[in-house]
């Protein structure tokens, strides 16, 4: 009997494996797990933020099924995702005496899904990783597609791999204990997908802006739903970023980046970062002649309304411009840059002039 919380199924080189979102379904998490052949013991990793009450019921869950759940609980927050960390977790799984079979499950929000992936990744060379997200921008974004990494002080995800998770399984209602600061990043990116891909989604916000900051059952597991389903349909095209399909995920991430590495990490919120990245895009966009003021406008409108940051007063062009030589979409020395030529179509630019980047950042900073 299909499920009838199945958002889409990502189809990767080494198989497939579900995307499931609905309301409530953590309860059911321990046989959904069983059926896709998860053993006792696994191993959870969250955080301090979410350990109580979502990693308790996740591990409920699967206790109610037989299976015995260990729990990892990391400090909340983006400097969590280190080597140092990582470490921790790897002494944590020798001294249980984890073997290569027993899966590690994530429940968290995209900090948790990125540091338990890397471990399971590279723990006895790859264990089944398992993603429960209970962030917005985790469902419908980090957890989707197997990218799993740590971050060195120059930088953002420096030091990662792809590596597919068995399943995501994301429950709605987790949203609704999330602050309203938390729950507007995480649709920055679910905007995102709207802008890059799919212009409906957009009118979509539009209409229930105000519902989805609720978190009203119906339209907010509608929209993540299809916003889940955007993400897993590229990565299922390009899994590994190498055809300039998956890097049209990044619109916004160029300067989103940069702007949290050189305000290390403590000003904003990823989505935010984002949001402000997406304003700058449209600005490039609009200054090479590809994007019209009326989109730009309609952009802003939106992310506003979202209460999500369009600017960022205060660095300086030097501070944005230098993790950006680093960023991983760099090729040939150049910034690849995903840009607007309308709304739900993006493209990937090499050509972006240096001046014009930053004027854009020294628009945004003021």
């Amino acid at each position: 009997m299909p499920d009838a919380n199945l958002a889409a199924t990502v189809h990767h080189s080494g198989g497939n494996y579900p995307v499931v979102a609905g309301w409530g379904i953590t309860d059911t998490l321990g046989s959904r797990l069983k059926a896709l052949g998860v053993k006792s013991p696994a191993y959870i990793i969250t955080d301090s933020n979410v350990m109580n009450p979502h990693g308790r019921r996740v591990q409920r869950a699967l206790e109610q099924a037989d299976i015995a759940a260990h729990c990892f609980i990391i400090p909340a927050g983006e400097p969590s995702k280190s080597f140092e960390l990582a470490q921790a977790v790897y002494q944590w799984l020798v001294g249980l005496k984890a073997e290569r079979g027993q899966a590690i499950i994530a429940v968290g929000g995209g900090v948790v899904g990125d540091l338990a992936g890397f471990v399971a990744a590279t723990f006895l060379r790859g264990v089944p990783f398992i993603q429960v997200p209970t962030s917005m921008a985790a469902m419908v974004d980090a957890s989707i597609g197997g990218k799993v990494a740590i971050n060195l002080p120059q930088g953002k995800n420096l030091v990662g791999a792809f590596y597919q998770p068995k399943g995501v399984f994301a429950d709605v209602q987790t949203l609704s204990t999330l602050g309203r600061r938390e729950l507007a990043e995480g649709w920055a990116e679910a905007i995102k997908h709207g802008f890059i891909l799919d212009a409906s989604l957009v009118d979509l916000f539009e209409e229930h802006a105000e519902a989805l900051m609720k978190v009203e059952p119906e339209i907010a597991t509608e929209v993540i739903r299809r916003s889940m389903a955007i993400k897993a349909d590229i990565v299922s095209q390009d899994e590994r970023e190498t055809l300039d399909i998956r890097i049209l995920l990044n619109y916004g991430h160029t300067i989103g980046h940069a702007l949290e590495a050189c305000t290390e990490y403590g000003r904003f919120l990823h989505g935010e970062g984002v949001s402000i990245g997406m304003m700058g895009a449209a600005r490039i966009a609009q200054e090479l002649g590809m994007l019209s003021p009326e989109v730009v406008e309609r952009q802003r409108r939106l992310l506003e309304r979202f209460g999500l940051p369009v600017r960022a007063e205060g660095v300086t062009v030097e501070q944005v411009l230098r993790p950006m030589s680093l960023d991983k979409k760099v090729q040939g020395g150049a910034n690849r840059w995903v840009l607007l030529e309308g709304v739900g179509k993006a493209v990937v630019r090499r050509d972006v002039p240096r001046e014009l980047v930053a004027e854009t950042v020294q628009e945004l900073a003021r």
